[in-house]
């Protein structure tokens, strides 16, 4: 197919917070610096960065697929935007009243205190797609080419250098050609920040062992709902962490209740991807977790009115992998930057961003976009506080995964106490996929709890939620998911009873006596099944840009 050529400077992979920080900072370093020497307060050259960046956004729109908790530390989006209260930033609430509880099955223990990791007073609630199209906007404003609805699906290469991207094909025609084929996108630097698990981040990953040394990528699963409520009990404003139920052995987490109005509340659940169930189902733990009492007589007059899941990168601290190459570098979430022991991630990534922005900007000044030159942006990081706040989480997830209260709490405490050290030395992780047990090892001659029947109120199923959230694919296309051997998926099938059919909170995977049924057209683009397939059997490739969820209050 012959594709068009266009050149940049910059290209930045993913329309997510990392990457709008990343270019909203670098046109202010840039105006600033040309305005000095307009000024005559410094000496060099003028620097022409219009229509020379460009931000892929695969979604149909800045903001489509972004969904977090989502609670923002406001520090760094005040050096970035320090009016974005006057340029209207869509916070919904700061939070004013906090809360941590210890959940049994029908009962709660309320924790006296909260731990400093989840103290979130005047840290501000807001939905993570409303907030990204905000942000997109602002970008937008300074002459940064904004390209959304595109996928970039291949990264481009000449040895080892990375010199581009290619765009997505677009309306597969009956002859099994596509219509509109993508484009070449040449740059001096590709900045991916495609978020967790990303697809092109996952594959220069693996080609120029950029994780050697490093502890796997391991990820969480977060799934939440907002109800509109007729009678809210909480306050705008209100923040509840709980831990506990329905977390059990061999599956861990934790759970949130936000307040993001007077009628409405966000209600979620973050599960381990270590899970040792080949029945994890955290859509399920979800519906679950709803039926107890304290979230009971919260949502009780309620109903959801939307629905997202992503997953989090969570190996933190001893997972990050190198972060710039030749032509290349890591920001946000792609870079495993999440700061589990808070809960958060918005913060880390808009910071990486801006270190980012900081490199770039003096490869512009000097003319230098060198290997060498971008390495300053890990040299950053490194110095920054992401990583220190980064090491005293160290071993968190691993702690947590052993289970609360007891064995993990105990060793929660010795963190807080040593600055993130475990008194058996580093506590060691495996990759998700890696952890499953299968059916019988797991449960014996006993079978899962069943879920009650759907009311679609307080026991949403599965095709609600993705109704939910407004998820579409055009259906004239490839299927972006596939199976690389069907005689591993019945091994998987007798051993397992096929996990996929279950940890998909999107019900993409189908089980049809031995055959595993795709509905990609479902698909949240979370990709757990990248990550947690007993066999590693799925393959999850881009789909079109402009399909997935249609995020807009997550």
């Amino acid at each position: 197919m012959e594709r068009e050529i266009i050149e940049f400077d910059v290209v930045l992979v993913g329309g997510g917070p990392a990457n709008l920080s990343c270019a909203i900072h670098l046109a202010n370093l840039v105006r600033k610096h040309n305005e000095d020497i307009a000024n005559k307060s410094r000496e060099g050259r003028i620097i022409d960065i219009e229509d020379k960046i460009a931000v892929l956004e695969k979604g149909a729109y800045f903001g489509a697929h972004n969904i977090s908790g989502a609670v923002l530390i406001p520090d760094v989006l005040s050096e970035l935007v320090p009016d974005h209260r006057q340029l209207g930033c869509p916070i919904d609430a700061e939070v004013s009243k906090e809360s941590l509880y210890f959940l049994t099955r029908e009962g709660e223990i309320k924790v006296p205190f909260t731990p400093s990791p989840l103290q979130n007073h005047g840290n501000y609630l807001l939905s993570l797609s409303k907030f990204v199209g905000w942000l997109s906007k602002i970008t937008e404003q300074n002459n940064v080419m904004m390209l959304e609805g595109t996928a970039a699906v291949e990264i481009l290469y000449e040895g080892s250098k990375v010199i581009g991207v290619r765009t997505d094909d677009k309306r597969l025609r009956e002859d099994g050609e596509y219509e509109t084929p993508g484009t070449i996108l040449n740059a001096k630097v590709i900045v991916l920040g495609e978020g967790s698990n990303g697809t092109l981040r996952k594959s220069i990953v693996e080609k120029l062992h950029l994780d050697e040394g490093k502890a796997p990528s391991i990820y969480e699963l977060g799934v939440k709902e907002v109800y509109e409520l007729k009678n809210n009990p909480l306050q705008k404003g209100e923040c509840i962490h709980t831990f506990g139920y329905p977390f059990r052995k061999g599956l861990s987490g934790g759970g949130f209740i936000y307040g993001i109005s007077e009628t409405q509340v966000v209600i979620g659940l973050i599960a381990h991807l270590s899970s040792e169930d080949p029945q994890f189902d955290p859509h399920k733990e979800l519906q679950l977790y709803k039926q107890h009492p304290l979230i009971k007589n919260i949502i009780g007059d309620g109903k959801p009115t939307h629905f997202g899941a992503r997953t989090l990168p969570c190996g933190g601290y001893y997972s990050i992998p190198r972060l710039a190459g030749d032509g290349v570098m890591i920001t946000g979430d792609s870079a495993n930057l999440v700061d589990s022991r808070k809960l958060k991630g918005l913060h880390t990534s808009m910071k990486s961003g801006m270190l980012a922005a900081e490199v770039l900007f003096e490869a512009f000044r000097t003319d230098d976009f060198s290997a060498n030159q971008l390495a300053k942006y890990e040299e950053k990081v490194r110095n920054s506080w992401i990583y220190s706040d980064l090491r005293q989480g160290r071993n968190f997830t691993p702690a947590v995964a052993m289970g609360l209260p007891f064995p993990g709490g105990p060793l929660l405490g010795f963190q807080m106490l040593t600055g993130g050290a475990s008194p058996t030395g580093d506590l060691k992780t495996k990759p998700d996929f890696a952890t499953t047990k299968d059916m019988k090892a797991f449960y014996g001659g006993k079978v899962p709890e069943p879920l009650p029947k759907a009311d679609d109120r307080i026991i949403v199923s599965k095709l609600t939620d993705v109704y939910l959230s407004r998820t579409a694919h055009d259906e004239k296309q490839k299927s972006h998911i596939s199976i690389k051997d069907e005689a591993v998926c019945k091994k998987c099938i007798s051993a397992y009873q096929s996990p996929c059919t279950v940890f998909c909170p999107a019900s993409v995977y189908e089980r049809e006596q031995e055959i595993i049924k795709i509905n990609f057209s479902n698909c949240l683009h979370c990709k757990t099944c990248d990550v947690k397939c007993p066999f590693q059997n799925i393959v999850w490739n881009l789909p079109e840009g402009g399909g997935g969820p249609r995020y807009t209050l997550q």
